[in-house]
């Protein structure tokens, strides 16, 4: 009788090693770019809009492209990774964003640049279940939270650097600068991504991969293991039954699955609202480029840390707690925004506490999901939480688009998309996922 290995066992008895880290460092390079992208046609959007004289009513329609490709690519190349590998979805997805990005920066009219920015979010949408699943497989199960979370912080990292290099390109260089750099750098990383990145190790102890090779990486990863020749390699959590998406709404998941994506819905709505409408909205109180670039920075930089400290947070206090309480302060910060323009101090201290607030509130929903789901549906699982924050930030442009064609006063949008932070308050104070979260078996 050959010995039996439990993979998931041996990586939560071990500390992170070189393999595990270049996972994280790896798939955070990813979570940066698309952070990078995000703010960069946020910034570029007014001067893209006098190039192609496209009415700034309809800039919502161009940020919702992205985002709807980032919905349906969370939405359906999500269960395609469960089924054929993380790996594969991600170098392909990454390519895929990396090419249409540098297109961006090509478009001569509103239809090419409507197509270009569906295809680049399609690929965004579509490496974001699989970076998220990778990270939380291989991170030992008491560094679980912190390790998402840590990597969830390249997204607002990609906007401070998108912010700063934003500042400074598009009133010297020009806008279609920011879109070469962002295109260019995640077709560099894809071979990287093929050369260093390795496979689920659930993922393929799951689909039969042949006990060498799954031997052969875990002698990588813990030299020092005791791996008998011949050993058969299980995962504890067992196999999963039925349809993936089904998966979702047994009994046991059903209530934190619609929790989660009420909750998803919102919080990615907002930060992607504040990140695209914001120096719009701020340019037409007065503001500078200049200035409300160095603004959605400082949003980005507070962000950094929020989602650096969420996963602790929820290793600590509960996501019942936490979440909760970082939506609240969301929504003060984001009010504040509007009611201190157009000074630039004011306004960028308040977006700096909206991006701390916020970014402990979105990346701590990342953490719940992959830690709630287990791992033969957390593709999936987060796939389709993502989907449902991208359907939301793919709503949340156009009601604004909506409201400034309406000639509100723009204390009174920032005042009702601040107000909107509060929605996810009673959903996650109530669910028990938080609670499930600290303990269930991942």
């Amino acid at each position: 009788m050959p010995a039996t290995v439990d993979v998931g066992g041996l990586i939560d008895s071990n500390r992170m090693g070189r393999v595990q880290w270049t996972v994280v460092v790896l798939c955070g390079l990813i979570a940066l770019l698309d952070g990078f992208d995000l703010q960069a046609i946020g910034l570029a959007a007014p001067i893209i809009a006098q190039t192609l004289h496209i009415p700034p009513q309809t800039l919502g329609a161009v940020f919702s492209a992205a985002l709807a490709g980032l919905a349906l690519g969370a939405f359906g190349l999500g269960p395609v990774a469960d089924r054929y590998g993380r790996k594969k979805v991600l170098v392909g997805a990454t390519l895929c964003f990396g090419v249409f990005t540098v297109m961006t920066a090509l478009a001569t009219s509103l239809n090419e640049l409507l197509a270009y920015r569906f295809l680049t979010g399609l690929g965004l949408g579509g490496a974001m279940p699989s970076f998220i699943a990778l990270t939380a497989e291989y991170s030992p199960r008491d560094q679980r939270a912190t390790m998402v979370a840590i990597e969830w912080a390249g997204f607002p990292l990609g906007g401070v650097v998108g912010g700063l290099l934003g500042s400074q390109l598009i009133p010297t260089v020009g806008w279609q600068a920011l879109f070469y750099i962002g295109g260019l750098l995640p077709v560099v990383l894809v071979p990287l991504l093929i050369l260093f990145l390795p496979e689920s190790l659930n993922y393929m102890v799951r689909t039969g991969t042949a006990p060498e090779r799954v031997a052969r990486l875990l002698r990588r990863m813990f030299p020092g293991a005791n791996l008998p020749e011949g050993a058969r390699f299980v995962l504890s959590e067992g196999e999963g039954k039925g349809v993936p998406v089904r998966e979702l709404f047994v009994p046991e998941r059903a209530f934190g699955t619609a929790m989660l994506w009420v909750s998803f819905f919102v919080a990615f709505m907002l930060l992607v609202t504040n990140s695209a409408w914001s120096p719009i909205l701020l340019k037409a109180e007065g503001m500078e480029v200049s200035r409300s670039a160095l603004a959605m920075a400082a949003f980005n930089f507070g962000s950094v840390f929020g989602s650096s400290a969420a996963g602790w947070l929820i290793t600590r206090f509960g996501a019942a707690l936490v979440l909760p309480l970082s939506f609240v302060v969301a929504a003060a910060s984001l009010i504040a925004v509007g009611q201190g323009a157009p000074s630039p101090g004011l306004v960028t201290a308040a977006e700096a506490l909206f991006g701390l607030s916020m970014g402990c509130g979105s990346s701590g929903l990342i953490v719940l999901a992959a830690l709630f789901y287990p791992t033969q549906i957390r593709s999936t699982g987060v796939g389709w939480s993502m989907g449902m924050g991208r359907f939301g930030s793919f709503i949340g442009p156009l009601v604004v688009g909506a409201l400034v064609a309406a000639k509100l006063p723009i204390t009174t949008v920032f005042l009702l998309i601040g107000l909107a932070c509060l929605i996810p308050v009673i959903p996650c104070a109530l669910t028990g996922a938080g609670r499930r979260a600290r303990t269930v078996q991942v």
